[in-house]
């Protein structure tokens, strides 16, 4: 007896069954493990996307709408462009990418050997460049606005809620939910102590690497100035994190103007990375369209930003000083991650190109090997001729360059106390020093290995408690 099929004259083999099944299956486990934005805007309908369009604002601010993903990637497509042009403008165009990494090899061996035999130079650079040491008691109080910031990245709701309720706080909202230009977050009020905290998580999704990526320098006119310092109603931003602070603004700004300062409560914000520059960012908003939160209620609002990236333009950063706190763990990069300063690393790079050439490193691998193994003092450049290198590029510089932003408020940096280590694993002992986000050590990447490692919430927590030990702990 004949199949359907046969008498149709059509031929199924199994194989193509299979792989029929294959690519279905395949469909919907792809489709299932997609960004939620991503689906919202593949099931639009083109009435939808036409009313939207019929619908945009054309207010001078321009277009913070990051719900398109051509949009997203344009952006984030237009800032990699942007940055290969600068460093393009740096490296010579005949440099291999093998010298290049030689290069930078030699730049972080440079590094750790003056850590190595110099132990306190570093520490006597970061009280130099500050505006002095902070106190004990300063950073003691910035442990638990620390934990604060990392329970934001907890996933379950009833982990958070324990933590929270064990210093006084009900959770009241729990958002995981990310999406280009807005990031997960919680909200949660002590009663007792009349404070009502706000905890935005840093990056951890592709989501939040591309709300990271659109770090361009945009243009924003506030409703009102945000402080007596800073009368103009312009300020200038990282676009991705600002369209984060923009979203995080309209959700919350009712609820603490309408509600928690009339009951005289505290507005408490904080954030790692990602959430610190959001938090920044969401602390000048709420102070450009709350008047009260910019005279009787000032003091109402506090954020303690840790880690945040470079995301405001000089003069705005400055002006934050009354209500912002930031905090910079070592040689922590992503505090550093401006396009100026990507520019000076590649300037070093350079130079520490041509000291090789000198030297005769390049001649041979096994040259090269051979000196980036060993530790000792006889550095590829003295101590002295790489801070004039630093002082020749700031001499000239522009903090007020459209591509200039910087880490906004008063800002604390931890540095190790320089000590000829008993072994390679020794704990160090910290200080504080503070300043603003102009400070020199500010304006250059510090290729030490632990640049990245320095940049991570548990990194902060034990540099913070080493910085502060002995004195008495604070509970909000």
């Amino acid at each position: 007896m004949q199949s359907s099929s046969e008498k149709s004259g059509i031929s199924i083999s199994p194989s193509a069954v299979i792989a029929t099944i294959a690519t279905i299956y395949f469909i919907k486990k792809t489709w299932h493990g997609m960004p939620r934005w991503l689906k919202k805007h593949i099931n639009a309908s083109d009435a939808d996307k036409e009313n939207k369009t019929e619908g945009t604002d054309s207010s001078e601010n321009g277009d913070f709408d990051l719900s398109n993903p051509s949009t997203i990637f344009e952006k984030a497509k237009l800032m990699l462009d942007l940055v290969d042009q600068k460093i393009d403008d740096v490296m010579p165009d005949h440099l291999p990418n093998t010298k290049i990494l030689a290069s930078l090899l030699g730049t972080v061996h440079l590094y750790e050997e003056m850590e190595t035999s110099i132990p306190h130079h570093r520490e006597k650079f970061y009280r130099e460049v500050s505006e002095g040491d902070v106190s004990k008691q300063d950073l003691c109080g910035l442990v638990q606005k620390m934990e604060y910031a990392d329970w934001a990245y907890d996933d379950h709701r009833a982990d958070l809620k324990d933590k929270l309720e064990k210093m006084s706080f009900d959770l009241l909202r729990f958002d995981q939910s990310t999406e280009p230009g807005r990031i997960g977050h919680y909200i949660a009020i002590n009663h007792v102590e009349k404070v009502v905290l706000i905890g935005l998580k840093g990056t951890s999704t592709i989501s939040d690497v591309l709300t990271d990526i659109m770090g361009d320098g945009a243009d924003y006119y506030l409703e009102s100035p945000f402080d007596e310092n800073y009368t103009s109603k312009q300020i200038r931003a990282h676009e991705g994190i600002l369209t984060a602070a923009l979203t995080m603004a309209d959700e919350t700004q009712k609820l603490i103007e309408k509600l928690f300062l009339p009951c005289k409560y505290r507005v408490l914000i904080t954030g790692h990375s990602l959430g610190a520059g959001t938090a920044c960012l969401l602390g000048l908003l709420l102070r450009s369209r709350i008047s009260a939160l910019r005279g009787d209620c000032k003091e109402y609002l506090e954020v303690f930003a840790f880690a945040p990236p470079p995301v405001l333009n000089y003069d705005a950063a400055l002006a934050c000083a009354p209500f912002i706190t930031s905090v910079v763990n070592n040689s922590d990069i992503v505090p550093r991650m401006s396009l100026p300063n990507l520019v000076t690393l590649h300037k070093l790079f350079l130079k520490v190109h041509h000291k090789q050439e000198e030297k005769g490193l390049l001649a041979s691998p096994c040259a090269l090997a051979k000196d980036l193994i060993k530790v000792d003092d006889e550095f590829i450049m003295p101590y002295e001729e790489l801070s004039d290198f630093y002082k020749e590029i700031h001499k000239n510089e522009d903090v007020r360059g459209e591509d200039s932003l910087f880490v906004p408020g008063r800002v604390i940096v931890l540095c190790p106390i320089g000590e000829e280590k008993s072994s390679k694993d020794a704990v160090d002992d910290f200080f504080g020093v503070i300043g603003n986000g102009s400070m020199e050590m500010l304006k250059r990447v510090e290729p030490y290995l632990s640049l990245f490692a320095d940049h991570l919430g548990a990194s902060y927590i034990a540099h913070l408690k080493a910085a502060s030990k002995d004195c008495e702990s604070t509970t909000v």
